[in-house]
């Protein structure tokens, strides 16, 4: 998960450690430095866009009596240093892991038909994880699906696919029929069938081979376009196209 991690002594006389640690796609600037004999303490900080995230103290007084006081003192800064960083990345590393588990359990759930409590899954995992596109989309759709809420569910569902392009930008387009599946559920749950059919062909576009979408596509009785369009459905040839691709799917 931590890509390059550098670890550099800026001074010798006031020692300091600064490193930029990448998580994520995220870099954040950990900065490990003695505040003085004043307090003899040493801190550490994580800094995110010039904001604190996370700060640990350490106290050396025990060893301002040792003749290799600053040898010391930097070793120890050294160690504290890492071991912030190392912590740091365990934690991220175990939200990470947290979000996966809650995704399966909500999968789980409706695979079982539970619906209802796979949305208070939901609930919980967005407390944790308020602005992640994959736990909103199915958010909304279950919102609408399960407690009738059509308006608020299309908004959050047509929001998390806006969200995409900035919360994964690259290949963000892999994850799109999923996207725009659960969008079609909560168009059709408002009676909104035509603005379902659209978001499902969308979701196609992206995967035309997406069965999920197809299989909506099917209940709902929309037919595929003939492969020779300028010919009639009932043509000969498209007809025998035609079974040829339904013995290929």
């Amino acid at each position: 998960m931590a890509d390059k991690t550098k670890i550099s002594l800026t001074s010798k006389v006031y020692h300091e450690f600064s490193s930029n640690i990448s998580i994520d796609n995220v870099t954040y600037h950990v900065q490990t430095e003695d505040m003085g004999k004043k307090t003899y303490k040493i801190i550490s900080n994580i800094y995110l866009k010039g904001q604190i995230v996370k700060s640990k103290k350490s106290d050396y007084a025990h060893l301002t009596k040792l003749n290799d006081f600053d040898a010391r003192l930097a070793a120890m800064m050294e160690r504290h240093h890492k071991s912030v960083i190392d912590s740091f990345v365990e934690e991220q590393s175990k939200k990470h892991r947290a979000k996966s588990d809650y995704f399966s359990e909500i999968q789980h759930l409706l695979r079982r038909g539970n619906s209802r409590q796979a949305l208070e899954t939901l609930r919980e995992a967005l407390t944790k994880f308020p602005a992640d596109p994959f736990l909103l989309s199915y958010y909304g759709c279950l919102l609408a699906v399960v407690e009738n809420d059509v308006r608020e569910g299309i908004r959050i569902c047509e929001e998390s696919i806006k969200s995409l392009d900035t919360s994964m930008p690259f290949g963000s387009e892999f994850f799109y029929p999923v996207f725009y599946l659960n969008l079609g559920r909560t168009y059709l749950k408002g009676r909104k069938k035509v603005d379902a059919i659209k978001a499902f062909q969308e979701g196609l576009r992206h995967d035309p081979d997406n069965k999920d979408i197809k299989w909506e596509m099917q209940k709902l009785g929309v037919r595929r376009k003939p492969p020779v369009p300028f010919l009639d459905r009932s043509n000969p040839i498209n007809k025998y196209i035609g079974k040829l691709f339904n013995k290929s799917s």
